[in-house]
C-alpha cells in the first residue's frame, strides 16, 4: 500500500512543478516582472539573502543539531533553492503587486538553476551529482513552462485566459496529492522527523530566513513584505527535482515534504497578518 502513494508522489511532482510554471507564466507579462527587475539594490539584496544568507544559516542550523544524512542532504536542499512558485499566493494574500512577487520569484528561480549544481557537490563531501543532471530537469521542468505561458499569453490570449483557471487548480491539486503521498507513503520516515528533533531546525531556517528577507527589503513596505516572504518560502519544487533525480534515500524527500507544509502554513498566517497591517496602514489618517 505504502509503494502506490510513494508512486504517486514520483507522478505529483513533475505534474505540479510545470503546471505551476506554466500558470505563472499565462498571468505575468515580461513588461511588467522586468519593470521590478530594474530595480537594482533591491534585486541585488534579494540575491544576497538567498544564496548567502539562507545558505549560511542552514549549515549553521546543521552544525547545531545532530542528523542523519538524509536529513541533513534535506534541509541543505531546502536552504539552497530559491525562487517558489507558491510565493505568487503569498504575495497576493499579503495584497502586494502578483508583478512583484512573480519579478522576485523568477530572479531567484533562474539563479537557483545554475546556483544549485555548482554549490551542492561541494557541501556535500563524499556525494557525486552531475552538475547537468540537477540542472537540466530545472530547465526543462520551470524555466521552458514558464516561457511558453508567457507565449501563449502573448499571442494566443484568448486561449490561454481560458486555460489558465484549470492550469492553476491542476497546480494545487497536484501539490496536495505530493504532499498527502508524502506524508502517507513515508510515515515512518516522517515519525522518525518529528522524534529526532528535525522539525526544530526546519522552523529556525524559516524564521531566520524570514528575518533576512524582511530586512533586504528595509525602507519599503511592499520590498519588506515580498522580501520575507520569497526568502522564506523555498523553492521545494526545485528541491523536489533534485531529490527525485539525485537521491535515493526516502529521507531527503520527506524532509523536504515536512519543511513545506512548516513553512507554508506558517507564512500563509504571516501573509493574512501583513494584509490587515497593509489595510490599517491604509486607512490610517
Amino acid at each position: 500500500m505504502l509503494e502506490i502513494f510513494r508512486g504517486l508522489v514520483q507522478v505529483g511532482i513533475p505534474v505540479f512543478v510545470i503546471a505551476a510554471m506554466l500558470n505563472v507564466g499565462l498571468t505575468q507579462t515580461p513588461a511588467r516582472i522586468a519593470r521590478h527587475l530594474k530595480d537594482r539594490p533591491f534585486v541585488l539584496k534579494m540575491v544576497a539573502a538567498n544564496f548567502i544568507g539562507v545558505p549560511l544559516v542552514t549549515l549553521g542550523v546543521l552544525q547545531i543539531g545532530v542528523f542523519d544524512a538524509g536529513f541533513e542532504a534535506g534541509l541543505l536542499l531546502f536552504g539552497l533553492c530559491a525562487g517558489a512558485p507558491f510565493l505568487i499566493k503569498l504575495t497576493q494574500t499579503a495584497e502586494h503587486d502578483l508583478a512583484l512577487g512573480a519579478a522576485t520569484m523568477m530572479l531567484l528561480m533562474l539563479i537557483t538553476v545554475a546556483y544549485v549544481p555548482l554549490v551542492l557537490p561541494r557541501l556535500l563531501p563524499g556525494t557525486s551529482v552531475a552538475a547537468w543532471r540537477i540542472a537540466r530537469p530545472l530547465l526543462v521542468q520551470m524555466v521552458v513552462p514558464l516561457v511558453i505561458g508567457m507565449l501563449a499569453a502573448r499571442f494566443l490570449g484568448r486561449l490561454a485566459r481560458r486555460a489558465q483557471p484549470g492550469v492553476g487548480r491542476l497546480a494545487n491539486l497536484a501539490l496536495y496529492a505530493v504532499l498527502a503521498g508524502t506524508l502517507i507513503g513515508y510515515f515512518p520516515d516522517l515519525v522518525h522527523i518529528v522524534t529526532s528533533g528535525a522539525i526544530l531546525a526546519v522552523l529556525g531556517v524559516v524564521g531566520a530566513a524570514f528575518g533576512i528577507g524582511y530586512l533586504a527589503g528595509w525602507g519599503k513596505d511592499h520590498h519588506e513584505d515580498v522580501g520575507g516572504l520569497a526568502t522564506a518560502q523555498r523553492n521545494t519544487a526545485a528541491g523536489l527535482i533534485v531529490a527525485s533525480e539525485n537521491f535515493s534515500d526516502p529521507d531527503v524527500l520527506v524532509i523536504l515534504t515536512v519543511a513545506t507544509l512548516v513553512s507554508i502554513v506558517l507564512l500563509l498566517f504571516l501573509a493574512r497578518a501583513l494584509s490587515r497591517d497593509n489595510e490599517e496602514r491604509a486607512v490610517a489618517p
